[in-house]
């Protein structure tokens, strides 16, 4: 089964300017797996909704494709079962797990970061994959070029596809976020409440949804 919340569908997700590419550039890979942009390299600080992305995309290529082969993990995890691999003898299937797969998705791939053996094994992985039109999705904090020590081969097939940035949110997009949020917990939270919290939260998505869960939080304590 594959780790996906199944609240981070692309209906879910709110767009406005700081986001809008990055969301297109999913709806098309979701609807046209390994056609539209391949690779797709997101990139942004932290809460900011890039995994929320990357799971809509899968969530929607499981809901439309017929039995889809879609790897989704971290580069954290893919490093250790890699890892892995190497000490039990198993690379044989290690290999033939992702390099069949017809969607693979990466979350934080700057993980890669100092280890050489794992990024040898993602560059052949990569490689297998292109050629066969299958899709790729990475993402990390940032843009491939700045992601230290990694091989400039792996960069340039990065650069390949799109790579597409997700900014903070601007004001109105916080508001609709905060709404939104809010909607889907079912609150019903006064207007000068939603424009007080997106006023004084301008960091990331992230933070605004806790503001969310402590006001509800607050508001069962206190039965108001």
């Amino acid at each position: 089964p594959l780790p996906l919340n199944p609240d981070y569908t692309f209906d879910n997700f709110v767009t406005g300017p700081c986001n809008r590419l990055a969301h297109a550039a999913c709806v098309a890979v979701a609807e046209q797996p390994g056609k539209a942009y391949n690779p797709l390299f997101i990139h942004g600080g932290v809460g900011l909704g890039k995994s929320h992305l990357l799971q809509a995309v899968s969530q929607q290529v499981l809901a439309t494709q017929s039995a889809p082969r879609i790897s989704y993990l971290s580069c954290d995890s893919f490093v250790h079962q890699f890892i892995n691999a190497i000490q039990t003898g198993d690379m044989n299937q290690f290999r033939y797990r992702y390099r069949h797969a017809d969607l693979l998705v990466i979350d934080d791939i700057h993980f890669l970061t100092g280890h050489e053996r794992t990024q040898e094994e993602f560059f052949h992985t990569f490689n297998t994959l292109f050629q066969q039109h299958k899709q790729i999705i990475l993402s990390a904090d940032c843009p491939p070029a700045e992601i230290p020590e990694l091989e400039e081969r792996l960069v340039s097939r990065f650069n390949w596809g799109l790579v597409a940035r997700i900014e903070k949110p601007c004001y109105e997009t916080r508001l609709a976020i905060l709404q939104k949020k809010a909607r889907l917990r079912g609150m019903a939270l006064p207007e000068d409440v939603v424009s007080y919290v997106a006023l004084k939260i301008e960091s990331n998505t992230r933070e605004l949804e806790g503001a969310i869960t402590r006001i509800q939080g607050m508001a069962s304590l206190q039965g108001g």
